[in-house]
């Protein structure tokens, strides 16, 4: 950290979350002079990892104060007043309306568990995943991030939900012929058939995935293949029309025009049919794999027409599987909540036809272009790295921020930590952004007071730290967030029928959906669960240990707080539970202790911005998302409002001439080190040997030497 000097700043980044450490780099490999300011001890805001015994308690303390605040009605000024010549900026305390729901204690010893060390596990604050292949994979390469980082391939996708009819109908069948062979279990498998457990299904991700699935039937299973082709093609149409492919000659930006021209969407008499055998003719010609079989017919008239047509008419994405691609409820909400990732929908009108009808009328807002444009997301990930289309970041995913900022700071960015931003100041008559007032360095209690004042052109300051009145026409919902750590795997290995091996631990790196309306939880939205262990340094090496993650979202408005922790203390349960129906081994999984808490957050998609101030821009965190790509969206479309003619994430012609230039100087400065080393090596004989000449020189003969009368 350095001192902010009195000079003018192009940009004040407030807080050092995820998307505000993006914009750092990008602004200072940019040109940009940038000063990155928090009033917190660590780096990541709401992206931060948390470390047992340091970050942590100082994270819940933070967490009480706040409630108890609110509690005690404390006023917050109003900042609605647009005569003032400043925006106040949140107490640190207040951010995001953070609140602590319930907790035990790290290292709190009880009859169950025994004390063990505290200082080994990394808890972050939001967890989130990568996309193996999408913009937070480009972004750190392009702007060497990944450098700084690690990542592990996520194991395995599942979503729990209720085991269906027709599976459990299977298992009977299979326990009766097992039966004849003089097995006795039938009674027990058809007393515990006759209530619809929870199961955890992997979900199917890739064609070998599909006809191993246990959760498809065989007629859904053609369904699925041919709708995931089916998106792929549409990915392939819409990617020859919009962008150009890299080629090897320059004749290559010709052909791709004529491509994209033959492969527009209004025009569907082949249906992208040219297109899809170009790009294939081209990954031929360079040695690539086909993005397509040649001997797969391409996609049927009627079916890229009706996928064209509902996302050029804004039809819901729900309705699009249920009437077009005539997939059933139970495989519909799959490729809703667990392959699209869509967190939920608040439209329960029409949901009165059990858990799974139910959730699928939450997403009745969920239009076809953006469940298609998620679905892509995920379906081009697929494959680049281990068996599903996730990456998960060694030492927590708030090591991202972390590295961010390192770049940031590598590249010219001032950064100052426990100096929280108090306000923004504005122009008077033109209400433009003139700086930022940045409150008095506190440490240990004790603060200087010493407020300063920095001047900027432009400040970038995230929607939780400002007044809701200044964030206007946002949608604010409230995220609620539990850490568990339990003792044991939570996610044992598939053996084989004729496997005897006991040894089933396998390393913990799992996402887990739970879909909205679960039989035995209150969930409106759907439960994303992250699993991890020591395979990713986020507990101790060596000790049986699972970290779980659960995240779940509801409206602003609701106070009832502890039912949302209820469900997600009932959903670590039933996680648990569910593996122990499939794991008989698996009886010492327990839950030994768990923090939970929540905060607000506003949807990026429903927003417009405060037009009356310029200067200002305003970060909107995505609503339950569980990969971080959505962060660099946000911070890319913040990027090219301040430096609309610039490469995001990319090196400037002003910074490379700099680094170039001070290279230059440093090799200058090396070589006269080099040669002043040498000469004092070289200097102790010469300077010897010329002494000894000079002496022989001087020194008189005898006959020379005067005589004294």
């Amino acid at each position: 950290m350095a001192e902010a000097s009195q000079d003018v700043y192009d940009v004040i980044i407030c807080g050092t979350d995820l998307i505000q450490s993006i914009l750092s780099s990008a602004l200072s490999r940019a040109g940009k002079k940038v000063l990155h300011c928090d009033g917190n001890d660590w780096y990541g805001g709401f992206d931060a990892v948390l470390y047992g015994g340091g970050t942590l308690d100082l994270f819940v303390e933070q967490c009480m104060d706040n409630q108890q605040q609110e509690d005690n009605n404390v006023a917050v000024a109003d900042v609605s007043d647009v005569e003032t010549d400043f925006i106040s900026i949140l107490p640190k305390e207040k951010y995001a309306s953070l609140r602590l729901h319930s907790q035990t204690i790290l290292g709190q010893t009880n009859d169950k568990t025994t004390n063990d060390q505290v200082d080994g596990f990394s808890l972050d604050i939001s967890p989130c995943l990568l996309y193996a292949s999408g913009d937070a994979v480009e972004g750190m390469v392009k702007s060497g991030v990944s450098d700084y980082l690690e990542f592990k391939s996520v194991e395995g996708l599942f979503v729990l939900m209720a085991e269906d009819d027709s599976s459990k109908s299977t298992s009977r069948k299979v326990n009766r012929h097992r039966n004849k062979r003089g097995d006795t279990t039938e009674k027990v498998d058809d007393k515990t058939s006759n209530d619809k457990s929870l199961v955890s299904y992997r979900v199917p991700c890739s064609k070998a995935d599909v006809f191993r699935s246990k959760l498809l039937s065989p007629v859904d299973k053609r369904r699925l293949m041919k709708f995931l082709q089916l998106i792929t093609d549409y990915g392939m149409v819409m990617a020859s029309q919009s962008t150009e492919v890299a080629a090897d000659d320059d004749d290559a930006l010709n052909d791709n025009e004529e491509i994209a021209a033959d492969a527009k969407p209004t025009s569907t008499n082949n249906n992208g049919e040219d297109a899809i055998q170009s790009v294939n003719e081209r990954h031929l010609h360079r040695g690539r794999a086909l993005s397509r079989p040649q001997n797969k017919a391409t996609p049927s008239s009627s079916d890229m027409e009706s996928l064209i047509r509902c996302v050029r008419d804004g039809v819901s994405f729900s309705d699009f599987l249920r009437t077009v691609v005539k997939l059933p409820d139970r495989l519909a909400v799959v490729v809703v909540y667990a392959l699209a990732l869509s967190p939920f929908g608040y439209n329960t009108d029409d949901a009165n036809n059990g858990p799974i009808s139910d959730a699928m009328a939450r997403v009745s807002k969920y239009s076809t272009k953006d469940g298609v444009e998620d679905l892509l997301l995920h379906v081009t990930a697929l494959g680049r790295f281990g068996n599903t289309a996730f990456l998960a970041a060694m030492y927590g995913s708030g090591e991202l921020s972390q590295a961010f900022c390192r770049s940031g700071a590598v590249y010219g960015s001032t950064y100052m930590l426990r100096r929280p931003p108090l306000r923004i100041t504005l122009e008077k008559d033109s209400r433009r952004v003139s700086g930022v007032v940045l409150g008095g360095e506190g440490i240990a209690g004790f603060d200087d007071g010493l407020d300063q004042e920095i001047l900027c052109e432009h400040v970038i300051v995230p929607s939780t730290m400002i007044d809701p009145s200044v964030v206007r026409n946002a949608i604010r919902t409230r995220t609620y967030r539990r850490i568990s750590i339990l003792r044991g795997k939570l996610v044992k290995a598939e053996r084989e029928q004729n496997d005897t091996d006991n040894s089933s631990e396998i390393e913990q790196r799992y996402a887990i959906i739970i879909l909205p309306g679960t039989r035995g939880l209150s969930n409106q939205s759907a439960i994303h669960v992250l699993a991890f262990d020591d395979s990713v340094c986020v507990s101790p090496r060596g000790k049986q240990y699972t970290v779980l993650h659960l995240t779940m979202t509801s409206p602003e408005d609701c106070d009832s707080h502890d039912v949302f922790d209820e469900t997600l203390g009932q959903a670590v349960h039933h996680l648990i539970e569910s593996q122990l129906s499939s794991n008989k081994e698996a009886s010492s999984i327990e839950e030994c202790h768990h923090v939970s808490f929540s905060f607000t957050s506003d949807s990026p998609n429903n927003i417009t911005e405060d037009s009356q101030t310029t200067g200002l821009h305003i970060a909107y965190r995505d609503t339950q998302s569980i990969t971080c790509d959505s962060a660099f969206r946000e911070a890319k479309r913040i990027f090219d409002k301040i430096c609309p003619d610039a490469d995001f994430l990319g090196l400037s012609k002003k910074v490379e001439d700099e680094i170039v230039y001070r290279n230059e100087e440093d090799s200058d400065d090396e070589k006269v080190v080099l040669d002043s080393a040498v000469t004092m090596i070289e200097a102790p004989s010469s300077t010897s040997t010329t002494s000894q000449e000079e002496e022989e020189e001087v020194k008189p003969t005898q006959e020379e030497q005067p005589i004294d009368n």
